[in-house]
């Protein structure tokens, strides 16, 4: 494919991604996929995916830091299982042949297709905060999310949320913004693993983390318009069917 075209598809990529983790969450449904068109091998996509996530992760995190809605101590307290379970989901995710990554990724996406018609975010709204509580079933089940996030990151801030709120006992503005630092550590700590591996595509990362920033940024003047949410779902539901089918094919029958 010409470099010039393939370098705007993923721009346009990005911005998408960023739109969509903006209004209405799972963009790595459309970037880990658009990579995997434009030919990028399933292991390079998966690592390549956590530059954008990590560069949306930075931007939100600075708003949170400003509002000084981090502890910083508490979040000490939580970090490790995610970190240890990122670190342990990207080793495994460098030796997972490149075709077995490719169903991982079509599955995944399924998963966030199937997540969407799901209630949980309103589910999570309605569950006031509480006393905080961290133990061993809180640890484990960080690890589990962290590894997650480092074999496959999407949609893993949907089970950071679930985890924290549920079991943490955070309301839900609480843990969205300690769901943000999680999945940041993540996407820094697989990338420092992608890299010793030499699976991350810098070039078309930073395209894509160019246009999810800017993807963002138009998101959120678009969460202002009214029903703005409600075709944004169905653009969304309609980009991912398209997209498990052509992820189908391509891996269960060896069709481009």
């Amino acid at each position: 494919m010409n470099p010039v075209l393939e370098a705007v598809l993923l721009l346009f990529a990005g911005v998408f991604c960023g739109f969509l983790n903006t209004l209405a969450s799972s963009g790595s449904a459309v970037s880990l996929p658009a990579m995997i068109f434009l030919g990028m091998d399933p292991g390079s996509a998966n690592a390549t995916n956590r530059l954008p996530v990590l560069a949306g992760a930075i931007a939100a995190l600075f708003t949170f830091q400003r509002s000084e809605g981090l502890d910083w101590r508490l979040a000490a307290r939580l970090t490790p299982p995610v970190l240890a379970g990122t670190i342990a989901g990207a080793l495994s995710a460098e030796l997972l042949p490149s075709r077995q990554m490719g169903l991982m990724i079509t599955a995944a996406v399924l998963i966030a297709l199937l997540l969407l018609f799901t209630k949980i975010k309103s589910l999570l709204a309605e569950r006031a905060r509480v006393d905080i509580v961290i133990n061993a079933q809180v640890w484990l089940a960080l690890f589990g999310a962290g590894f997650w996030c480092g074999f496959i990151v999407l949609d893993c801030a949907t089970y950071f949320l679930l985890i924290l709120v549920l079991l943490v006992r955070m309301d839900m503005l609480q843990a969205n913004i300690y769901k943000t630092l999680f999945v940041g550590i993540g996407a820094f700590a697989a990338l420092a693993v992608f890299y010793e591996g030499h699976l991350v595509d810098w070039k078309a990362g930073g395209i894509l983390s160019a246009g999810s920033t800017a993807g963002g940024f138009i998101g959120a003047r678009m969460a202002q318009m009214a029903n703005a949410k409600i075709w944004v779902f169905r653009l969304l539901v309609t980009v991912i069917l398209l997209e498990v089918v052509h992820l189908g094919i391509k891996y269960l029958y060896g069709i481009v």
